[in-house]
């Protein structure tokens, strides 16, 4: 298991914004360098900075990835945080997070960045291009529709971020995720003084 995510390059991403869902808001304005790397903090998969996610539930989300990760390689992030600014928008947040961390492994690009913003209500997916044929536009937007939403709008954030990453998890194990784009962007580690500019090929946007 690899400590911390190598760089990739980052094909996909959604998008939803659904602004009847009553989050808990407090502002805290943060950039992407201030968020903390689990991989290299404490060696898990979980950073939430939003405080929306029970202990129990931070648990079994590590393990579920944790069991991922041992079994194909594949990787999720999974994060909160109250709002995405100073970025101009949360998709670009997500954009220069995926790529400053470098989620999946090296040369094969199969890295997921499940990013929540509770402040601006929004659930951005991103992912990295080894991973783009099983999880096309289609089945990601499925996924956030039917076992994110419903959940969070009865202001049950375990319940969705477990359904979410559950449901990308089954997807991923059933794979071998192994392709890796003619696209890719040379794969030197990161390291926190060097994050790479977005250099995200957009997919898909849906807003509620």
């Amino acid at each position: 298991m690899q400590l911390q995510f190598s760089n990739k390059q980052l094909i996909g991403s959604i998008l939803l914004c659904f602004s009847a869902i009553a989050f808990p808001v407090t502002s805290q304005a943060i950039t992407v360098q201030e968020v903390p790397n689990p991989r290299q903090v404490n060696n898990t998969w979980v950073t939430d900075k939003a405080n929306i996610l029970s202990d129990s539930t931070e648990i079994q989300l590590n393990q579920m990835i944790s069991d991922l990760e041992a079994k194909n390689g594949s990787e999720i992030a999974v994060v909160t945080v109250t709002e995405t600014k100073p970025s101009a928008t949360p998709k670009a947040f997500a954009t220069e997070l995926f790529n400053f961390w470098g989620i999946g492994k090296k040369g094969k690009n199969n890295g997921i960045l499940l990013l929540i913003s509770s402040g601006e209500r929004r659930v951005q997916i991103e992912t990295g291009s080894g991973i783009q044929s099983i999880l096309p536009d289609a089945k990601v937007v499925g996924i956030i529709k039917t076992e994110i939403t419903p959940r969070f709008k009865q202001q049950d954030f375990d319940g969705g971020t477990l359904a979410g990453t559950k449901a990308l998890v089954n997807v991923l194990q059933t794979t071998t995720v192994n392709a890796q784009s003619q696209t890719t962007l040379p794969l030197a580690p990161i390291v926190p003084s060097q994050g790479l500019k977005p250099s995200p090929i957009p997919r898909a946007s849906v807003q509620y």
